[in-house]
């Protein structure tokens, strides 16, 4: 069996890890797998990466923008980031072991291990102090949720933007991520001055499966 034969049914491993929202669980397969993850990642048909990137070379025009890579895994997006010339970049991810490859790879200035949750903080961050957060992936049932998003908000300067895809698949699966929840929350922060949806843009996961890529604009002062 090949590498990326292996990695493909890891992949349906963590399906199912992800579908009983088992956390921890999901944290150690990305530890257990970083590497696996890393050497077949490229070859194994993903696309999410690719749109958020667009995203980004579209509403961030500093290369020298700080940008916190949520959810960096290994690097992927901030391996693509840094050949477009951005610098100025940190990264957050649950899985330590992931975080390690990221680290030797000399793309970030900082990373963070933390859970994406609902609650009033993320541990050593500091609020209003990005431009940019990009995402692709996270936003996935047993993951992150769009409940999420307030708290993210909070460590964009005023008039950032965060941008994450999330696979159609995903939508289907669980109630709190269908296109009419997003739609929901997000006209109600709207009303509310916090935020507002700027791009929405249809693209793949993997191979052909089809997902979004959401841009959202911070309009409060990040604190």
């Amino acid at each position: 069996m090949s590498n990326l034969e292996d990695y493909l049914k890891e992949r349906v491993r963590l399906h199912d890890l992800m579908a009983k929202e088992s956390v921890d669980e999901v944290i150690q397969w990305y530890d257990d797998c970083a590497t696996l993850y890393d050497q077949n990642f490229n070859s194994a048909g993903f696309q999410f990466h690719l749109t958020t990137v667009e995203a980004t070379l579209e509403f961030v025009k500093d290369k020298d923008a700080a940008i916190l890579d949520l959810g960096a895994g290994t690097g992927t997006i901030g391996d693509l980031l840094k050949k477009e010339g951005y610098s100025n970049m940190d990264a957050l991810d649950a899985s330590q072991g992931m975080l390690d490859i990221a680290s030797k790879k000399n793309l970030y200035k900082n990373t963070f291990r933390s859970l994406i949750g609902t609650s009033e903080s993320i541990e050593n961050l500091a609020e209003g102090s990005y431009d940019a957060m990009v995402s692709a992936g996270v936003f996935a049932h047993g993951a992150v949720y769009y409940e999420s998003i307030p708290l993210l908000l909070k460590y964009l300067k005023k008039g950032g933007y965060l941008i994450f895809s999330v696979s159609l698949l995903s939508m289907q699966k669980s109630p709190r991520l269908t296109r009419e929840q997003f739609t929901k929350l997000t006209r109600d922060w709207e009303k509310a001055g916090v935020c507002r949806v700027v791009s929405e843009k249809p693209t793949f996961h993997i191979n052909k499966e089809p997902a979004f890529v959401f841009t959202i604009q911070n309009c409060t002062d990040g604190k």
